[in-house]
């Protein structure tokens, strides 16, 4: 059918309207699935009135009258050629709509109205999946639920775009979230927040074969330590400078710099997120300060809605978020200080913590990006594996694929110093560090602000570690212990057992004792046969050139009732 005579016909039937001070605004076709135009729909807008005005109209034979023909059965759906050869639908409430998910390249349909799916022939949907973009409004709601039952009951996978999470008005609808991100595309769109699905009831298991899947490797940024695609905690106790580690791998990666091992870091933008820190008088100036390029660090200010400005929320901004870095492009790093401002509910709990970090680790995947979140340790935690004093749930350690931690103590000279370790690693090595320092620095406009200045690599699993820099209160100064092992060592080998009590009496822990030991290198060994072998410890021999046969009776707590007795400590390799 002549388009151009439907135009024509459109203006004749809408006479009336336009001198009631209507303007035309579209004209739409539905056609057979061939593309034969069957009825048109016109739009039409009153300005001053606000109102909208939608009417059908079709060529009866006899001449074009306002009204749809009559169809032998159900009436067609919008875009049904398009419907055709297309795996996934998107289903939205009027043609206007549609016409604009179709120019960024989106297939999509409607029957019109949202009462009008009552009378549409919803078979061409069959066993496709359908994303359903509801008007953010009661009517919008009603409509969508009723579509979602006839398409589930056409085998097809539905999904429903989470309206409540889009930042448009009442009422608002494609139309309107368009002209909030007029450079949104495919992408972003097929991006937006759903709705979770509910669980249906069991029906069986799924299984995938392995040789069904191509396997991928792991897109390290830094080498063992960051991945692309994945969340990652920094965490510690007070004034580690967690935050300032943070923003010199940041620095790095503005400039394609140095990692701390040496390892050049790839080139591209971070994004930043504080609710701790002001990012005019601190976080900038250290940045400056380690050398960051300006230009490739970006802050999240706040939220631009129908409304004005608020503030970013990170619980519930995540997905607009997505939208924003898209733009900005070659993301290579998000950081979110703290952490725990992502979580809506209580941070305390497994599951609560899990939900709402899943979008987190949904957008860290899909944008290929790593995240890194800043946390602390909790009080009174020391000596405990490290992600177990990870501040709230456990859940935030489990979630993230690896764990790195900062602290400060003593040295065994007794020097201050501070190191960065790994603590936690579920895709790659999980043991070593690098001592590091937080020094005053001056921008080159005379601000004083602060940098990390790296040092030394270090070897050993992370408990280890922050136990011999951290005070112990419960298992007594390392080094101390070194000694004491160390002095009654020199006299002469001595029983595992003997040890255990001599430390202990002393104040130490069987922890520390055995961590001491271990520094010293000191050697076990099993001597006697039968019931009557037991462990001995010995200095390593070029440690132990003070030992002297007519010495070896002597002990330094020799008589001691307490360190003497005829317990029965278990034997063994302590």
């Amino acid at each position: 059918m002549d388009k151009q005579l439907i135009k024509t016909e459109a203006k004749r039937l809408a006479t009336g309207f336009i001198g009631d001070g209507y303007l035309p605004q579209s004209l739409h076709h539905y056609t057979d699935v061939n593309g034969e135009i069957l009825y048109s729909r016109m739009r039409l807008y009153h300005p001053e009135r606000k109102e909208k005005l939608i009417r059908p109209f079709c060529n009866t034979g006899t001449g074009f009258k306002f009204g749809e023909p009559k169809f032998s059965g159900k009436k067609p759906l919008y875009n049904l050629p398009l419907i055709k050869d297309a795996q996934t639908i998107f289903w939205v409430e009027g043609e206007q709509k549609a016409d604009r998910l179709c120019e960024l390249g989106i297939v999509a349909t409607t029957s019109g109205g949202a009462t009008s799916h009552e009378g549409a022939d919803f078979e061409p949907l069959r066993g496709k999946l359908t994303v359903i973009w509801a008007d953010n409004d009661e009517a919008g709601a009603t409509h969508a639920k009723a579509v979602k039952a006839i398409l589930e009951g056409l085998d097809c996978k539905v999904e429903e775009i989470d309206v409540d999470r889009l930042g448009v008005p009442i009422k608002g609808d494609v139309v309107d979230w368009l002209a909030l991100y007029p450079l949104a595309g495919k992408v972003e769109v097929e991006a937006l927040p759903l709705i979770p699905r509910e669980e249906k009831p069991y029906q069986g298991v799924i299984l995938l074969k392995a040789s069904q899947l191509t396997p991928q490797p792991i897109n390290w940024l830094w080498q063992g330590w960051v991945a692309c695609g994945k969340i990652h905690l920094l965490g510690g106790i007070a004034g580690t400078g967690k935050t300032t580690i943070s923003l010199a791998l940041a620095a790095s990666i503005t400039t394609g710099g140095r990692f701390p091992d040496g390892s050049k870091a790839p080139s591209g933008n971070v994004v930043i997120w504080t609710g701790e820190d002001d990012i005019t008088d601190t976080l900038t100036p250290r940045l400056m300060a380690m050398g960051a390029d300006l230009d490739k660090v970006h802050f999240i200010q706040g939220v631009m809605g129908a409304d004005g400005e608020r503030p970013f929320n990170p619980s519930s901004d995540m997905p607009i978020l997505q939208f924003a870095l898209a733009n900005v492009g070659n993301v290579k790093l998000l950081i979110i200080d703290p952490i725990v401002s992502v979580v809506n509910g209580d941070s305390h709990k497994n599951a609560e913590v899990r939900k709402d970090l899943a979008p987190l680790v949904q957008m860290s995947e899909a944008m290929d990006f790593a995240i890194i979140g800043i946390t602390h340790f909790s009080k009174g935690t020391s000596g405990r594996e490290p992600i177990e004093r990870i501040t709230g749930s456990i859940a935030f350690g489990a979630v993230a694929r690896v764990v790195l931690v900062a602290s400060k103590g003593k040295s065994e000279n007794g020097e201050d110093i501070r190191i960065f370790l790994r603590a936690k690693s579920n895709i790659g090595p999980d043991e070593g560090g690098f001592e590091y320092s937080v020094e005053n620095a001056f921008t080159d406009s005379g601000i004083e602000t602060s940098r990390v200045l790296w040092g030394s690599a270090l070897e050993g699993t992370a408990r280890e570690l922050l136990v011999d820099a951290e005070d112990d209160p419960d298992g007594g100064s390392l080094s101390d212990c070194m000694r004491l092992i160390s002095d009654l060592l020199k006299l002469s080998e001595v029983s595992a057992n003997e040890m255990a009590k001599d430390c202990m009496g002393a104040g130490y822990s069987r922890s520390t004792m055995n961590r001491a030991k271990k520094k010293l290198g000191v050697e076990a060994k099993k001597v006697g046969m039968g019931s009557g072998s037991h462990w001995v410890w010995e200095l390593p021999k070029e440690l132990n050139e003070y030992k002297d046969t007519h010495i070896k009776s002597l002990r330094t707590f020799e008589g001691s009732d307490n360190l003497r007795d005829n317990s029965t400590l278990v034997e063994g390799e302590i």
